[in-house]
This record gives structure tokens, sequence and C-alpha cells, in this order.
């Protein structure tokens, strides 16, 4: 009598993988800046140069490389040895950002649920993931623009509130019954 060999070929059992963590596309809370892109509010990433596209997911991409000459393997992002990703946090903890962060007075802020998938990486204040929409977006009524960002901003295809609010101190206690 021979060993019984396994049933799986050797090839196979290097390439199995874990199971997701997530089974549908976790719930979060951003920050974003509402400028106008070719004459139409767009949401702008408040820390990298770079526009939310309409429609379609905001893929996550590591730019490590262009900064760290050391660091010359791309690799997908998040990943779990570098900071890339798409950022998004707990509501709890985007007000006190909200709170605690200066933020200026004469760029217009929203904040909004979003939905994070694919690669998510769980971090101290929140969760870095390779995929994302916004869900939700609500804009404080600081102005006469407001109606024009809600309308530009509703090419997103979510619900988009403008809140009687003068800040975005205040959008977020006009919300918080909806984060609980």
């Amino acid at each position: 009598m021979g060993r019984r060999k396994s049933l799986e070929p050797a090839a196979n059992r290097a390439s199995l993988t874990c199971a997701p963590d997530y089974c549908e596309p976790l719930s979060a809370w951003r920050m974003w800046e509402v400028g106008d892109v070719d004459t139409a509010p767009r949401l702008l990433s408040l820390y990298r140069n770079c526009v939310w596209p309409v429609g379609v997911p905001f893929e996550a991409r590591c730019e490590a490389h262009r900064f760290r000459p050391w660091r010359r393997d791309r690799h997908s992002a998040p990943n779990t040895t570098c900071t890339c990703g798409i950022y998004a946090v707990s509501y709890e903890f985007i007000g006190r950002l909200a709170r605690h962060d200066r933020l200026p007075e004469a760029r217009v802020f929203v904040i909004g649920a979003v939905s994070l998938w694919g690669d998510v990486v769980e971090c101290e204040r929140g969760w870095r993931a390779a995929r994302a929409y916004p869900t939700r977006l609500f804009i404080p009524d600081a102005g006469s623009d407001a109606e024009h960002h809600a309308a530009g901003l509703a090419d997103y295809g979510v619900p988009v509130e403008v809140l009687g609010t003068s800040s975005v101190t205040d959008v977020l206690d006009a919300v918080a019954e909806l984060a609980a």
C-alpha cells in the first residue's frame, strides 16, 4: 500500500485565498471639498489633488513609488505595508475631524456617507479601501451657491441634501441621527 495522495493538486494549494472580511460594501463617512470642474460642481479630495468621478467608483492606486525612490515595487491599494487607499472613518471620528481641523471658511465642504469595497484594510480610526463611491451627501446652506452645488452633485446619482446650517460642523449635528 502506498501513501494516499491529496485529492487536490499541489499547484492549487498555494493559490487558495482567504474569504473576504466583508460580503457587502462597508459604509463609512468622509468629507470632501466642492469645486467646479468644467463648470460643474464635483467632489474633490481634501488631501490629494483628485476629483471623484461621476457614475463610476473611485479607485485607489498607490503613489508611494513617486515619493519614495527606494520603493520601486508597485502594489495594489490598499496595502498593509503602505498608507495608500481611499480613507473613510466612523461618524464619531468625522465629527472630531470637522471640529478640530481648522477648515478654511472660504471653501465649500460636504459630509457624506460612502460605500467602500474591494480590499478593505481596517485602521485605528477607520478604513482604507480599493474602491469607493458616495451614497449620500450633506451640504451646509452657506449662501446662494448651495442649491447650485446640490444640483451639480446630483450628477453622482445619490441623495444630496442642503441643510439649513451655516457650516460643516453644524451639518454634523443635523445628520447625527442618520448615523446612529
